[in-house]
């Protein structure tokens, strides 16, 4: 008998739109489920405990959950549910790791981490040897199961669904005295500087060269204390590309429709071809998709990952636009089954969307071909079965 799959909902409309997909699934594949939803918090858990309690002698269950959900769910004498139970708890990080250090630090001694950048990947085994197993899982995708229109009978020009972190981070940023080892104003600026102008960089790679140029005696464990006190730098490079890619192309006469906090901020924010949608939740960006000519993206600084708009945005049958990474190029040929651009290269960004609009029918081609692609290897249903042949 296949095991039950524990999962969480409740939390974040985002985690809840991936926990659907992956539910259902896992469901298609056999597994039965259990939903814990943190909503209905003492009714879920005492469901829970019942639910062990009578199976406590056999092996039937595990969880799959997102950054780090339920990890310190305990029993009532305090010990690790997970752990007691000795059930596997496979937990997907959709973001860098350095956001999530303390949870990581006391995850659960059944953990498996799963990454969707191969650098954090070895981010987790340089600095958590708590952590017995972790691998790279890539983002995944969504799709509506509805007709798609032809890119000419859609709405939307460019879309960009997405906030500007740089409006929103200001909580993370650190009292720079709890580094007297260096200047944290100046190891800052030279920081987001050096990722500016080398955009390749990991967040972690530059912060790591700043310090050993300036100190030779920082230990490898400071060094890493400081790069999660600085990794609010990891958001205002993202900010800074995201903003200067929508920026460009609107400047240029693109039409861009863009959700997500931040956009009415900006200083050119009155530039008539931005059209600003407000905050929506992660569901209500689908259809939005199915009605746009192209999808674009930037990434949240992931070298060698993908990011859910990119495979969302090609099974809604839309042309994505999107910077490249290593895990990219490896899936994808440029101009094949998306467009990929280079954060050093910004500049030509508008000349390459101008080429989409101007050659619709290659771009209706490119459009299709990215949508048999994501539908073959990038949906959820394609990770869950990865899961089952490494993990469960």
């Amino acid at each position: 008998m296949k095991k039950t799959i524990i999962y969480f909902i409740g939390v974040y409309d985002t985690l809840d739109l991936f926990t659907g997909e992956l539910k259902n699934a896992f469901e298609e594949l056999g597994y039965c489920s259990f939903v814990y939803d943190a909503g209905m918090q003492q009714h879920s858990k005492q469901a829970l405990l019942e639910l062990l309690a009578e199976n406590k002698k056999s092996q039937k269950f595990a969880v799959v959950t997102f950054n780090n959900l339920g990890y310190n769910l305990d029993l009532p004498d305090g010990r690790n549910l997970w752990e007691t139970y000795r059930i596997p708890y496979l937990n997907i990080l959709m973001d860098h790791p350095f956001h999530y250090e303390k949870p990581l630090r006391k995850a659960p001694d059944t953990s498996v981490v799963l990454c969707t950048d191969c650098n954090h990947v070895k981010y987790i085994r340089r600095y958590f040897p708590n952590i017995r197993q972790t691998d790279f899982l890539p983002h995944a995708g969504v799709e509506l199961h509805c007709k798609h229109k032809p890119l000419t009978e859609r709405n939307i020009d460019v879309l960009y669904a997405g906030a500007l972190p740089i409006y929103t981070v200001a909580k993370m940023i650190p009292d720079f005295t709890s580094i007297p080892e260096v200047d944290g104003d100046v190891l800052a600026r030279e920081v987001l500087g050096e990722l500016v102008r080398h955009p390749e960089k990991t967040t972690e790679t530059a912060i790591e060269e700043y310090l050993r140029s300036v100190r030779n005696d920082i230990s490898e464990q400071r060094i890493q204390e400081i790069t999660v006190k600085m990794r609010f730098l990891d958001s205002y490079a993202t900010s800074f590309f995201r903003e200067q890619a929508v920026r460009l192309l609107v400047e240029n006469g693109i039409r861009v429709r863009a959700y997500g906090t931040g956009w009415d901020q900006c200083e050119w924010s009155d530039n008539p071809c931005l059209d600003y949608g407000g905050k929506v939740l992660a569901p209500q960006i689908l259809p939005l998709m199915n009605d746009s000519k192209i999808v674009l993206n930037t990434m949240t600084w992931f070298k060698a990952g993908a990011h859910d708009r990119i495979f969302n945005g090609m099974l809604a049958g839309s042309a994505v636009v999107t910077d490249a990474s290593t895990y990219l190029r490896r899936e994808f040929t440029d101009g094949k089954e998306l467009v990929m651009f280079s954060l050093k290269d910004l500049a030509a960004l508008p000349e390459r969307v101008f080429d989409l609009f101007g050659h619709m029918p290659s771009t209706q081609e490119m459009a299709d071909c990215g949508y048999l692609a994501a539908k073959e290897r990038h949906t959820w249903k394609s990770r869950a079965e990865y899961l089952v042949e490494c993990f469960l």
